[in-house]
């Protein structure tokens, strides 16, 4: 399981017993206001790239210890293109990973009103209130905890994952940007744990944005193969 299909996002798997294996039930559930508010001011507390100008910067690409050097560069609708003398793998994974970063800062989910219902009374769950999104093909439930997303659940056709954010840091202007997360993937038939990554943000304020500056993830899957990667962005520019 990739962090492409994630969106994060955001988990540990003390969750999923009651959100990852939550079916959406036979009757129709009416969305509850307060719970589809919950979700609302969540996304609306999130960092967001307001007229995003684009960026570009220096990167080092580390995966396993081969280090790769190069530039890479933003545009101002997420279009994101890296350059290094040797174009395989690693520069895949880069772009994808600087994407879905970037994908994250521009999104604007904030305006949706999405309907919502609680998935139970619990009020005290240490990662926060469970909900559930309504009519949504990828059977999508959160826990929000301090106007922040901390957990997120969706079921695909053969699998399904579970994010978890351990931490979040408010930036300048009080929003919330991603520190630290656990993305868990479990197979669709036999529930067998497939995949865990575990991801580490650091960013660099640039004129009014919060541009990526570190993305480390580490890796485990079954058999015990962990591998580390790691992306450094330095000397960041604002495109004119």
């Amino acid at each position: 399981m990739t962090r492409r299909i994630a969106l994060a996002v955001l988990l540990a798997a003390l969750a999923v017993p009651a959100l990852g294996a939550d079916k959406p039930a036979a009757e129709k559930v009416p969305a509850d206001p307060a719970a589809t508010k919950l979700l609302g001011d969540a996304r609306a507390a999130r960092a967001q790239w307001e007229k995003f100008p684009g960026f570009r910067a220096k990167v080092e690409i580390n995966i396993e210890g081969k280090v790769i050097k190069g530039t890479v560069e933003v545009t101002p609708k997420g279009k994101v293109t890296v350059q290094v003398p040797d174009v395989g793998a690693e520069a895949k994974w880069a772009k994808d990973e600087l994407a879905q970063t970037v994908s994250h800062r521009l999104d604007n989910s904030a305006a949706l009103e999405t309907p919502c219902a609680f998935l139970d009374d619990n009020k005290d769950h240490p990662l926060g209130r469970a909900i559930r999104v309504l009519n949504d093909e990828f059977h999508s439930s959160y826990r929000v905890r301090d106007r922040q997303i901390i957990v997120v659940n969706r079921q695909m056709k053969d699998s399904r994952f579970t994010i978890t954010v351990m931490e979040n840091r408010a930036n300048e202007d009080k929003k919330y940007l991603p520190v630290c997360y656990v993305v868990n993937s479990w197979d669709g038939k036999t529930e067998a744990l497939s995949g865990s990554s575990t991801y580490h943000h650091t960013w660099e304020r640039v004129g009014g944005y919060d541009l990526p500056a570190t993305v480390t993830v580490v890796t485990a899957k079954p058999g015990g193969d962990q591998t580390a990667r790691s992306l450094t962005l330095s000397d960041h520019e604002l495109l004119k």
